[in-house]
């Protein structure tokens, strides 16, 4: 109890910091934070400084008002979107929150105390949607993230539901993030490419944009089974930063010259190069252009030293290798044949993996 006297006698010392601003600092709290994720570059320290006040005004609430639910909803938005608990345990352990929110109120507090370093149960178990949209939008928020990895279906619908109830705010922008990286980006590619739409249009100076890029990253150019859902997401990165536009177009013209697709692949890396602006991205589409030119007998496959080889990453390194098969596979159709010696066969069963995997890229190369 001497915790909560403590807590109480604070309010001499907070001048015109009355209780009843409460649910307006938590509301301008939010709206500080929806600013932050819009690109307002100094919304982070007006929060920082919001959260400061907030976590004062806390202490200077009289025992009685606790159990109202105005006080008990403004302090778990509080807790649920990154505020301190210094001093509700106190309050919590002396039961001045007995009201309706009092149990979720407790939940919170432990939620941010960060106890077990997971979500506590009750707050699990309350239906969001009978709450007001800032609560419930917030709550959903967390139930969704607690669940992901365990019941993503779920998480899911919780994430939509968070969307729902708060649009153009941190909420709507952290729920975005978090169930794009959980949609299946095959069966559920419309919806994937749906909330990023929605994600660039409306967060693309969000300080957590980056996140969002690797999931998105994750979800469509990682997968060598990506090419026929490009298009899709062509006019999505065609808004990113530009090494996020250089890594799509590289992408593509890659899966492009695996599928023998080579004019198109020549038009996708001149886009690739329109975005590209760092030296290794500049490098990377020469070496491109080069075993395009060679696959298109513009030319031999580039020269590269073995430490330049070494160097290239793995769908790179299987690039210049099929590339490489081709060229030779097409320079000895024009020889005529050799006696055989022990030295052709070792070289032909280094290359015979390689020309059999570039077989279709050989036809398209030579169709005679």
């Amino acid at each position: 109890m001497r915790g909560v006297a403590a807590i109480v006698a604070g309010l001499a010392l907070l001048g015109d910091a009355h209780a009843a601003d409460l649910s307006e600092m938590v509301r301008d709290l939010n709206v500080i934070q929806n600013r932050m994720v819009t690109g307002d570059g100094m919304a982070r320290d007006q929060a920082a400084r919001q959260f400061d006040l907030i976590e004062k005004t806390i202490a200077a609430v009289e025992p009685d008002e606790w159990g109202t639910e105005r006080i008990q909803r403004a302090v778990i938005i509080y807790l649920l979107c990154g505020g301190a608990p210094a001093g509700l345990r106190e309050i919590h352990e002396a039961e001045f929150d007995a009201g309706k929110l009092g149990p979720l109120l407790g939940a919170s507090i432990e939620y941010a105390e960060g106890r077990d370093g997971g979500v506590p149960k009750p707050i699990l178990d309350i239906d969001a949607r009978h709450l007001s949209p800032m609560l419930g939008g917030h709550l959903a928020l967390v139930q969704g993230s607690a669940l992901t990895g365990e019941n993503n279906a779920r998480a899911i619908e919780l994430f939509d539901l968070a969307r729902l109830f708060m649009p153009g705010s941190l909420v709507e922008e952290a729920a975005l993030r978090r169930e794009i990286a959980i949609l299946d980006p095959v069966r559920e590619v419309g919806k994937v490419s749906l909330l990023s739409a929605r994600y660039v249009s409306k967060y693309s100076a969000s300080p957590y944009a980056p996140n969002f890029w690797d999931v998105l990253r994750r979800a469509t150019i990682a997968d060598p089974n990506f090419l026929p859902r490009a298009p899709q997401f062509e006019p999505i990165f065609g808004k990113g930063p530009s090494g996020e536009r250089a890594a799509f177009y590289l992408t593509v013209s890659r899966l492009e010259i695996l599928a023998g697709d080579f004019d198109q692949a020549r038009r996708t890396l001149d886009k690739a190069a329109q975005a590209a602006t760092h030296p290794s991205t500049v490098k990377k589409i020469a070496l491109y252009r080069g075993l395009l030119a060679a696959l298109m007998q513009d030319g031999g496959a580039p020269a590269l030293t073995a430490e330049e080889i070494a160097r290239l990453d793995k769908q790179d390194s299987a690039l210049f290798g099929i590339a490489s098969s081709v060229t030779t596979g097409l320079a000895a159709r024009a020889q005529p044949p050799a006696t055989p010696t022990e030295d052709s066969y070792e070289m032909a069963a280094t290359v015979r993996q390689a020309i059999a995997k570039s077989d279709e890229l050989l036809k398209r190369a030579d169709p005679k």
